[in-house]
């Protein structure tokens, strides 16, 4: 629902911000459920959708989809009716990201100026029977390009999330490796854990997704401090499929957030003394946080 703005009160200060909350598609809260926040400021994140509406995009043939994303094919080209129109970025609709439509750029132009009946993707070097092998490289055109692949595959980039604090992932996701039949684990890592995080920002978290019993890292999870950039050391784990023992066997600078790959490494291989280690770390923080508000 809209949130409600209370009258401006009499000494002045600006009323809190009343949000009724309800539940998915209007259905009724479990019982005991909050059902009103109130707050000093309120963002709402609707989305975006693609500037088109005023190119009169129709009467030159070119179909769009129903939030007006310019529909392509697999070398960017229109429905135009004589074939001479591509296009790339953020008119195709998601994901709205800079690189990505960068690499859709260069892709078109690939498309625009090669031999019709060659196709400019590079030879793939993916095995067939990987399941997670990413075949239609984002960066040139040809039959494995697909806009929409962009949008719903997770291995074709990094997304990240310039937040407070930030929020960044590549890969699968625990839910999706079991919807897709994959025996995979989780570990985490906590800013706290690592020595840059314990001394600098505590609030945060790395999780590793893994298959089972081999170990190989099929996503990573980020939120906090600098999450942005520590995804593409993430993505390199994923595309070179690097597993859980070998990052244990790597040694990482001891005063920067990607020694947290470790630690969640670690916690893969030892579940028991990982919750442990979280639990005390988390105690340690809140007490340090307790002794700051007491001014002690």
């Amino acid at each position: 629902q809209q949130p409600k703005q209370q009258q401006q009160q009499p000494d002045g200060r600006r009323p809190p911000i009343k949000l009724e909350l309800e539940g998915r598609g209007g259905e009724a809260l479990p019982t005991n459920a909050v059902t009103e926040i109130k707050c000093d400021a309120y963002l709402a994140a609707v989305g975006r959708k693609p500037n088109t509406a005023n190119l009169n995009l129709g009467s030159a043939g070119i179909d769009m989809d129903g939030y007006g994303g310019i529909i392509v094919n697999a070398r960017l080209q229109t429905s135009a009716k004589d074939g001479n129109v591509f296009a790339a970025g953020d008119v195709l609709g998601r994901p709205f990201l800079a690189s990505t439509g960068s690499a859709q750029g260069i892709a078109a132009v690939a498309a625009m100026f090669g031999t019709p009946d060659q196709d400019p993707v590079a030879v793939s070097t993916c095995d067939p029977d990987d399941q997670f092998c990413i075949d239609g490289d984002i960066s040139r055109a040809g039959e494995g390009f697909d806009p929409t692949f962009l949008a719903s595959n997770p291995f074709a980039f990094p997304t990240a999330i310039w937040s407070s604090p930030e929020a960044a992932y590549y890969g699968l996701s625990l839910q999706q490796a079991k919807d897709m039949g994959i025996d995979a684990g989780e570990a985490i890592a906590l800013y706290v854990e690592c020595l840059r995080g314990r001394v600098f920002s505590p609030n945060g978290i790395l999780k590793l997704v893994f298959e089972k019993p081999a170990g190989r890292v099929l996503g990573v999870h980020i939120c906090g401090d600098d999450a942005c950039e520590l995804i593409h050391y993430g993505m390199e784990v994923v595309k070179a499929k690097r597993t859980i023992n070998d990052i244990n066997s790597c040694v990482f600078s001891a005063v920067t957030f990607h020694e947290m790959y470790k630690i969640a490494a670690q916690a893969a291989l030892d579940e028991k003394g990982a919750r442990k280690r979280r639990a005390a770390a988390g105690a340690a923080v809140a007490a340090r946080n307790r002794r700051e508000k007491s001014g002690a």
